[in-house]
């Protein structure tokens, strides 16, 4: 792993433990046991720090993505095994990415980013013949992971998961353009 990649993998971390006001260039490098100075060099702000964050974000969801679309081709099955994953192994990576859109201090260009870290409403609108039925999907994904993380949905099994997906994609089926995905969704 290169050490821009750690950097960006242990400001994830710094976040989701202690929130965006302990992310620090010192921090990391402790968190590296890197020498001082070692992130200021790859990220000259804080600003830049965080960009590096919600690009790694994007990174990681995109790979776990066509990870789990390599052996699924159900849209419902597949959207709930990705938010299965998400959910069980990916809560520090949660964790940031609601610490960094809840603070005001973070730079909306980085919001913005963050907001489609998880899910990309763009390749959620590709299913569907009106892209309105791809937004409402990302919400309802949005909305899962959220009621789990703030504790209203205590399961996370791929069947409690699944079923609203389903029940989503069946009341939008005219609209839906197939019923299997293309790798590059999320």
């Amino acid at each position: 792993m290169d050490r821009r990649t750690a950097i960006a993998d242990a400001a994830l971390e710094v976040i989701a433990r202690d929130g965006l006001r302990a992310l620090t260039h010192r921090s990391i490098d402790s968190a590296l046991d890197y020498p001082a100075g070692s992130t200021s060099y790859y990220f000259r702000t804080k600003s830049d720090l965080l960009a590096a964050v919600a690009a790694r974000l994007v990174e990681l969801s995109h790979a776990r993505f066509v990870k789990i679309a390599g052996t699924e081709n159900d849209v419902a099955t597949l959207i709930a095994r990705y938010l299965h994953e998400v959910l069980t192994h990916r809560m520090v990576e949660l964790r940031a990415r609601y610490a960094l859109m809840l603070d005001p201090a973070v730079a909306q260009d980085i919001r913005d980013v963050l907001a489609r870290s998880f899910f990309s409403l763009e390749r959620a609108q590709d299913l569907f013949v009106d892209p309105a039925h791809g937004d409402g999907l990302v919400s309802l994904c949005e909305g899962l992971v959220a009621d789990v993380v703030f504790g209203r949905r205590t399961s996370k099994n791929i069947a409690a998961l699944e079923l609203p997906i389903s029940v989503y994609l069946e009341g939008a089926g005219s609209s839906l353009r197939g019923n299997s995905v293309d790798t590059d969704l999320p």
